[in-house]
């Protein structure tokens, strides 16, 4: 094997990797474009390097130091802050990698003999791929054997009832949306015009209701399974792997379960894939899909960490500017307007319709008078950080909230959840202050008026409990109400939500 295949096999070889560790997320499908831009970036940099070097063997050499570096920066770049190294810093590791680069640039121009490094590289990404490809069969095995036992769940938790009503469900997410009362204790902002709204329309209010985590995916883990989440290594140095182990936990949820089980169809309106049930919508602030293979790129670490600086400096570019914004408002637009036309849709059995949205979560997208903001004002601003733009961004999503909920009531008789799945967290708080970061809305709706299951101070781990009870005549016990703190470790910061 003296034909330099590593370059071709290397690009194979990063994609396959990424997609073993996330299967049961990633579609084969959606690798093979990834693959084939990895490919091509491959030939173009292989290209180059051939013109100056004028040999192939020392041509791929050179291209597999490029795209190494790029593939595996974010493994290298955790490694180094995780044990304090220096090379942490950007200022430090990029042009130390570009005078290395050009140090093997110029050892190549001597024409040294390459032949045992480019048999070596390919019998070794060889290797890789058979470990790979024995991992992938040995996890698929494991995960029908699993499947198996998930299945069976919801008959060892729950009690079907054949007698019991069965109206639709709407769970109605507003992520980041903090209580009433934290906005009235903590921010100085008047909600009451929202909550006289909510008790206007028979809701039960809440007002002591929190979140078991305030990071999204584990809050939303936690919500569909009803239980606290297992296996988390160490809460205050999170990782890559809890932020996508932390999902697992939707496609197993005992809720959505327990629901087909009693006959419904399930409805999902969000960026979350629910078991059996598909995300419909992107949205910029969790890895998902292929994402989950390119987040430790090169090009991803620079635009989390440093592409502040460019957006700051050039908000005119379209690319820059509306990416997550606009991401964000048509992911909303479109899980809004399917929600309402599916209230309107007659359907011949009861449904669960799940909607999720990005608001009033980060980008602040509408001023208080509704009116929408410019992208240069978005981003202009303090980012996730700026209260007066959340604050400024609740009048439209309660717009919003009181447009659906009332769509809803006036075509179903439906029992309508309204949730955040924690508070808004980005002011400088400390210690039991961090309390108000779990804080969240919390109303429920029930056609018959009856409450007596629904305590004020409730945590969002019981929330379906308390429905589950109350609807289907199950005894489920409540957990103890606690909030588990969380921390980010090194190359996590953007992932929260």
């Amino acid at each position: 094997m003296k034909a330099p295949f590593f370059i071709w096999l290397l690009p194979f070889f990063f994609v396959t990797h990424g997609y073993v560790e996330n299967f049961r997320y990633v579609n084969p499908a959606d690798c093979l474009p990834l693959l084939g831009i990895y490919w091509a970036a491959t030939l173009v940099c292989f290209l180059i390097f051939r013109i100056f070097l004028r040999d192939n063997a020392r041509s791929a050499l050179m291209t597999f130091f490029i795209m190494s570096f790029y593939f595996f920066f974010g493994v290298f770049h955790d490694f180094v802050r995780r044990h304090g190294i220096f090379l942490s810093h950007y200022i430090i590791s990029l042009p130390l990698f570009a005078i290395m680069a050009a140090g093997l640039f110029l050892w190549l121009k001597k024409k040294p003999p390459v032949a045992r490094i480019t048999k070596f590289l390919n019998y070794l990404l060889l290797i890789y791929i058979v470990v790979d490809g024995s991992t992938l069969a040995f996890h698929k095995l494991s995960r029908n054997n699993a499947a198996k036992v998930i299945s069976s769940r919801p008959n060892d938790i729950f009690r079907r009832c054949d007698s019991c009503a069965t109206p639709d469900i709407y769970l109605l997410l507003f992520d980041e949306y903090t209580s009433t009362r934290t906005l009235r204790d903590v921010y100085h902002y008047d909600n009451s015009r929202f909550d006289s709204f909510l008790l206007q329309n028979n809701f039960h209010i809440l007002q002591d209701s929190r979140s078991n985590y305030f990071f999204t995916p584990f809050s939303m883990a936690s919500i569909f399974n009803m239980d606290y989440l297992e296996n988390l290594k160490d809460p205050q140095r999170l990782s890559a792997d809890d932020y996508i182990d932390a999902l697992d936990p939707h496609r197993s949820a005992a809720v959505i379960h327990f629901l087909e089980e009693q006959g419904y169809a399930i409805v999902n309106n969000s960026s979350f894939d629910l078991p059996g049930h598909p995300a419909s919508l992107d949205q910029p602030f969790i890895p998902v899909k292929t994402q989950l293979i390119t987040h430790r790129t090169l090009f991803h670490y620079l635009m989390r960490d440093i592409g502040w600086w460019f957006t700051k400096r050039f908000t005119d570019s379209r690319v820059i500017a509306e990416n997550e914004a606009t991401m964000t408002y048509r992911s909303d637009s479109v899980a809004i307007e399917r929600t309402l036309e599916e209230s309107k849709r007659s359907a011949p059995g009861p449904r669960f319709v799940y909607m999720h949205v990005f608001m009033p979560h980060f980008p602040f997208l509408f001023d208080s008078l509704l009116h929408p903001k410019n992208m240069a004002d978005v981003l202009k601003t303090e980012g996730r950080t700026d209260l007066t733009g959340y604050l400024n961004y609740i009048p439209y999503t309660n717009v919003q909230a009181q447009r659906l909920i009332t769509t809803i009531k006036d075509n179903t008789s439906a029992v309508i959840i309204f949730l955040s799945d924690h508070g808004y967290r980005y002011l400088p708080f400390s210690g039991h202050n961090e309390r108000a970061f779990f804080n969240n809305q919390n109303a429920v709706y029930y056609p018959d008026g009856d409450y007596h299951l629904l305590p004020d101070s409730i945590s969002c781990v019981n929330e379906f409990r308390v429905v589950f009870n109350k609807l289907f005549k199950q005894e489920l016990p409540l957990l103890k109400d606690s909030l588990i703190y969380l921390r980010d470790g090194p190359g996590t910061e953007g992932n929260k939500n």
